[in-house]
């Protein structure tokens, strides 16, 4: 048995690895955190991709992890629902500065007027003013209604924050991709899935918790160690959430994504569509679905029961990726930075 989880917040990643650390002893080392049934690690390089797997499907006497497997991204959705945008873009099916008011009005008339000039850009930017999350009580009557009555509900309440300023959204997202639906005329899983996913060939992707044989997400009660949270409704987010947080995929199609985005995959997005994404021309050093720090695009995502972080370098064409089926009461975030860390040093050479 485990050490409690409390007590994982002690545990120093880097302190448990050799000096020449490779992947698969980044993975190792994930799976040995007191929080963490499995892990995977994944990086980019310009001269390939690869990957490894440690620890189990979960913490019960679990199946150990097998590098097919799916792991949740939770907010890293954000990036993709971008991306999503840049390619309509560029289709001609939606601008930049297309209006919540211009893209919904007809569809919800109970928007307030402060929402109908904010724009695709800004809600992507996290620069429109909305509050989070629509809130708990709220998205748990919703259950498993369509995102439309989210979309309702939240342009029906005035804005949390001035627009202009750095303000993280989930609600954002999640009308941005109701945007998109309205342009595209299918709802945001067949439009992401056809003109990202597709095209990528990410043919793992998929939405909400994992199925059948693969691993699960964990749950930290304040008693008791790690429970594993079988295929559910309380395995999720809402399916509203979608545009901001609930693709799955496995570590190949993961480092598919991160490689067009970190060597600006010419046949998928023009450099300007490229420069758009990655270009974090507003308010909290946010790009379009990304964190840039010093020309270095991160993330990081987890819907309480799984935890992931990617980052990349445009300038040198690599990335990393790390994923773990755990988020424990954010106890495993500095470790998955820390591996994260180790990973993008070796994908870029460093």
């Amino acid at each position: 048995m485990r050490v409690p989880v409390l007590l994982s917040a002690l545990f120093t990643l880097l302190s448990t690895l050799p000096a020449r650390a490779d992947l698969s002893d980044i993975a190792q080392a994930l799976a040995a955190h007191p929080a963490i049934p499995g892990g995977a690690v994944g990086m980019v390089s310009p001269v390939g991709q690869d990957s490894a797997v440690a620890g189990l499907r979960r913490i019960d006497g679990g199946a150990p992890v097998e590098p097919d497997d799916l792991w949740h991204l939770g907010s890293l959705t954000k990036s993709m629902t971008a991306t999503l945008a840049a390619r309509m873009v560029e289709a001609g099916d939606i601008e930049w500065h297309t209006t919540i008011g211009a893209a919904l009005g007809d569809l919800v008339p109970g928007m307030r007027d402060a929402w109908r000039d904010v724009t695709l850009e800004e809600l992507l930017r996290h620069a429109s003013g909305m509050r989070a999350n629509l809130g708990i009580i709220a998205a748990s009557r919703l259950g498993g209604g369509p995102r439309s009555a989210y979309v309702e509900q939240v342009l029906g309440l005035a804005p949390r924050h001035a627009r202009g300023g750095f303000h993280y959204s989930n609600a954002g997202y999640v009308v941005a991709g109701a945007m998109l639906e309205a342009a595209g005329g299918a709802p945001w899983e067949y439009l992401i899935a056809t003109r990202v996913f597709r095209p990528l060939h990410m043919d793992s992707a998929g939405f909400g918790p994992p199925l059948g044989d693969q691993p699960l997400g964990h749950r930290a009660p304040l008693i008791g160690g790690l429970r594993a949270v079988p295929p559910g409704p309380r395995a999720d987010n809402i399916a509203a959430l979608g545009p901001a947080g609930r693709v799955h995929l496995s570590t190949a199609d993961m480092l598919r994504y991160l490689a067009a985005h970190a060597q600006r995959d010419p046949m998928f997005l023009s450099a300007e569509s490229w420069d758009k994404l990655h270009r974090a021309a507003g308010p909290g050093d946010y790009a379009l679905g990304w964190a840039e720090v010093g020309g270095i695009l991160r993330h990081s995502g987890s819907n309480t029961m799984w935890f992931a972080n990617a980052r990349f370098d445009p300038a040198r064409g690599c990335a990393s990726f790390v994923a773990v089926n755990s988020a424990a009461m954010g106890l495993v975030d500095g470790v998955v930075t820390q591996a994260g860390d180790a990973v993008f040093r070796l994908a870029c050479g460093d």
